[in-house]
């Protein structure tokens, strides 16, 4: 039985929000400063994006141009 592999949706309208909120440009990552001041956001939603944010880091990420 092959392994099928689970994807995260997220909405298109809520993709890049986190960096707007912190203004940092989509091409580059957040740096790790503004990650941590956003986990204490008094924003809930910034906080809520700051967590998932914080915990993506440790996924698995494939190696680009395979």
């Amino acid at each position: 039985m092959p392994v099928t592999r689970k994807t995260i949706q997220i909405k298109k309208s809520h993709e890049g929000l986190l960096h707007k909120e912190l203004n940092v440009p989509m091409e580059q990552p957040i740096p790790a400063a503004k990650l941590e001041q956003a986990l204490h956001s008094s924003d809930p939603a910034e906080r809520k994006r700051a967590q998932f944010a914080e915990n993506a880091r440790h996924f698995h990420h494939p190696k680009k141009g395979i």
